[in-house]
């Protein structure tokens, strides 16, 4: 972020052109008609709001990022999060963590009508494993990190509506097994809570697979999540879904899984709870 004669945005260079026709409709395809353009818009636009009176200088944002694509990591909240983080360093905001996943939250839901919650802004907030429950979340210490591993298929990245939107229909419609499952899904993580603070890993894992039947049983998984966890079990790890694409989370109790992971042809990367 630097100072500029026009205040613009400047992305990787797939998110404002194509080599063609084809290329375009493929990406489409992939990803939807989304990008990180209108994403660090949002953050901006919802920070000066929030803000009141704020340099009016313009500057021009640059962004990049590592996290892969439409496969349920969280790259877009981490792209919001990360420009109201610069933006409030640039207008000496002061942004507590509460605040910070608050104005992320509302920079897509509210701005851009994304379907999304609190959690992934809750996380990237604090920096910490955290418990969410309703608006409100609390950060959760270990004994000792408890290794886990995400691991992830690029091909299938897909929009997080495509599989989310459904489900949220069902439950605003007040289905009885969604609004179940919900209830099931917060006591399961009530317990991770526990686990997690108890250091452990064994309950903690046997919980992640609970939530895996649940989200199963609803039909709120695509067909990657299937494989992916399966090819997790074959290894030995008990995984569940990260999030809307072709990702899963796993308890690893075993470091050396990982090599036996990343044999079988999966993207993977290594993480912590607590």
């Amino acid at each position: 972020m630097a100072d500029a004669d026009r205040l613009s945005v400047e992305g990787p260079a797939d998110e404002s052109g194509w080599p063609g026709v084809a290329a375009l409709v493929d990406h489409v395809g992939r990803y939807g008609h989304e990008g990180g353009q209108r994403l660090v818009t949002a953050a901006i636009a919802r920070l000066a709001q929030a803000a009141g009176d704020v340099d009016d200088r313009p500057f021009v944002v640059r962004w990049s990022t590592t996290i892969p694509r439409s496969v349920g990591l969280a790259g877009s909240s981490a792209l919001v999060v990360a420009t109201l983080r610069a933006l409030a360093l640039r207008w000496r905001v002061d942004l507590p963590a509460a605040e910070l996943a608050r104005l992320a939250l509302e920079a897509e839901r509210d701005e851009l009508g994304i379907g999304a919650g609190l959690m992934d802004r809750a996380v990237q907030a604090t920096g910490a494993t955290v418990l969410v429950e309703g608006e409100r979340f609390r950060t959760v210490e270990a004994p000792s990190a408890i290794p886990l591993v995400v691991a992830w298929d690029p091909s299938a990245a897909a929009p997080s509506g495509r599989y989310h939107a459904g489900l949220r229909r069902r439950f605003d419609n007040g289905e009885p097994a969604v609004v179940a499952a919900m209830e099931e899904l917060a006591g399961l993580a009530r317990e991770a809570t526990g686990a997690v603070e108890r250091g452990d890993a064994g309950v903690l894992a046997e919980l992640v697979g609970a939530t895996w039947r649940v989200r199963r049983a609803l039909g709120a998984v695509a067909p990657a999540h299937e494989a992916l966890v399966e090819a997790a079990a074959a290894h030995g790890l008990t995984a569940t879904s990260a999030g809307s694409g072709g990702s899963i989370a796993a308890v690893v109790p075993d470091l050396r899984a990982l090599d036996r992971l990343a044999a079988a042809g999966l993207a993977v990367a290594p993480a912590a709870a607590g």
